[in-house]
């Protein structure tokens, strides 16, 4: 007898999308697993983004489907907010969910392979998380780099070790699958989550469990309208210019924000030694002495992907106060 197969809800987030989307739902559509179900949300788009999305709903209504139109959210994370919070209001919510980006495009087995992986460890009732490296290209497809976890220095097996994604996110969320107890936590995401992705990926470090196909699942277009698209790796990666503080403080903050935030809304539930891993992260810049801040930041191990991202944060830190004067 043939196993049932569970059902994968693809959380399609959409703005001003018109030039790529339809080639991103075609790629959903080709998707080697099954079954699969497409909802999508538009964030208020002025172009033909909506008429597109309800062409599919009508073409394809048992795959596809569109939410209501709703006052626009502003941003992806929202956009993606609201996704999940109709897809856990449905009457029977998929066990499976996965966040799709409107301008990438992909592969016929993403689903596949990540769905392989996510079932091969699963517990009951246990959040759990999967993603996958991505190939950048150009508008056209073409290769501009084979690895985005290559070309950004990532090392994606960070995603288990808790007090390294709080400093620095390894998921990108066009490539994530969470199951549904993940997707129960996720969806109490506040507004002062940087982004869904490494909302999630937090959640999953800190109740759940974490792991990723090293295959490229997803061709990530990098052009002019990406919300958050590649890092250009800086030119000079040995020593850092003295007190060139402003992105070193802007990396730190948001790092640190999101972890304050995770701190308010889920800090109750922490096992203790987790919890003892946040408060020290958040020490390491909330100290007024500079030797504690370097100190929490060295002994709590909250490194960076780099030698050079660990250099510049503890000199950040070593350096606050007249990193925040100037």
């Amino acid at each position: 007898m043939v196993e049932e197969k569970p059902l994968v809800l693809v959380l399609l987030a959409t703005y001003d999308g018109e030039r790529f989307v339809r080639e991103q739902i075609d790629s959903l559509l080709a998707q080697t697993y099954q079954p699969l179900r497409i909802l999508a949300r538009d964030d208020g788009s002025t172009d033909g983004t909506r008429a597109i999305l309800e062409e599919y709903a009508e073409r394809y209504p048992q795959a596809f489907a569109v939410l209501p139109p709703g006052a626009p959210t502003g941003s992806a994370k929202q956009n993606f907010h609201k996704l999940l919070v109709a897809a856990l209001e449905e009457q029977d919510p998929a066990p499976y969910m996965a966040f799709c980006d409107q301008d990438d495009f992909w592969v016929a087995d993403k689903i596949a392979l990540e769905i392989k992986a996510m079932r091969k460890g699963e517990q009951d009732g246990v959040p759990r998380l999967i993603f996958s490296d991505l190939r950048l290209v150009n508008d056209d497809l073409s290769t501009r780099h084979a690895s985005f976890w290559g070309n950004q220095g990532i090392n994606p097996a960070n995603v288990g070790r808790f007090r390294r994604l709080l400093a620095q996110n390894v998921v990108t969320g066009c490539t994530a699958v969470i199951n549904l107890p993940l997707a129960r936590l996720a969806v109490r995401m506040p507004e002062d989550a940087f982004m869904h992705d490494w909302w999630v990926a937090l959640l999953a470090s800190a109740f759940g469990q974490a792991d990723y196909v090293a295959q490229q699942t997803v061709f990530y277009r990098q052009h002019g309208g990406n919300v958050l698209g590649m890092v250009v790796p800086p030119k000079n990666n040995l020593i850092p210019k003295f007190r060139y503080h402003v992105e070193r403080r802007a990396q730190w903050e948001m790092a640190a924000h999101q972890a304050e935030a995770l701190l308010r809304v889920h800090g109750s539930e922490l096992a203790p030694k987790r919890l003892r891993t946040l408060k020290r992260f958040l020490r390491a810049e909330q100290s007024p002495n500079r030797v504690v801040r370097a100190f929490s930041f060295i002994a709590g191990g909250y490194w960076f992907n780099t030698f050079r991202g660990n250099l510049v944060m503890l000199w950040y830190l070593w350096d606050m106060d007249e990193a925040k004067r100037s």
